[in-house]
């Protein structure tokens, strides 16, 4: 999740810009409707049709439950159904990360938007070891993204823009320190004046943005 700062600066702004002119938006992969980073945002998202679509999703959350299934490999959905797609940390569980890039292009209208984000140097974080299924309840963990890999998934896309949302010293951090300390506003403040994140230098999570 993100803490504040800097990093949620750039997702916001990358977020903003992609549902701005949209009006059909899909968030795939998700586990519930506005999930993760998202949920600060909601607001942005009023008087447009936005659909959450996660893989066997939960039925847990009530109003937040997710729309519909799909699987991101092999979506059900038309051609051209959406103005901006939402890929929030699912590029890493799909076993063919290929197929996918393929199926945001396919379902997006020429000159929609997406918006990725995925992890690079970070931990195992699939739910079940030894689980093969994409599920919520027991989803694998099979890959991590360079700008450079990153930049060759999206090939087909136009105008991709690799970020990377935190810099070293962040990353640093992140093996030592709880999430809720560097959250603590004056060590966010902190980190924000010294770190510097960079392209090609260690980040633990990317940011994507690209047009059809």
């Amino acid at each position: 999740m993100l803490r504040g700062g800097n990093p949620e600066k750039l997702f916001a702004e990358g977020l903003a810009e992609t549902v701005r002119d949209a009006q059909d938006i899909l968030d795939v992969g998700t586990s519930q409707r506005y999930a993760k980073e998202l949920r600060p945002y909601e607001g942005l998202f009023k008087g447009k049709n936005y659909m959450a679509a996660g893989y066997q999703p939960s039925s847990a959350y009530g109003a937040y439950n997710c729309d519909c299934h799909q699987d991101v490999q092999k979506m059900t959905f038309a051609d051209t159904s959406f103005d901006a797609v939402l890929c929030i940390e699912v590029l890493e569980h799909v076993a063919d990360p290929f197929a996918t890039a393929r199926e945001l292009l396919r379902v997006l209208r020429p000159a929609g938007r997406l918006l990725l984000t995925t992890p690079f140097l970070y931990g195992y974080h699939g739910k079940q070891a030894d689980a093969h299924s994409p599920s919520h309840e027991s989803y694998p963990d099979y890959w991590r993204f360079t700008h450079q890999g990153l930049e060759h998934l999206f090939s087909g896309f136009r105008n991709v823009r690799v970020s990377p949302l935190y810099g070293p010293v962040e990353f640093r951090l992140d093996q030592f320190l709880r999430e809720r300390v560097i959250a603590f506003p004056l060590f966010r403040k902190l980190v924000d004046w010294v770190d510097r994140p960079k392209r090609g230098r260690a980040t633990s999570r990317h940011l994507l943005l690209a047009v059809k």
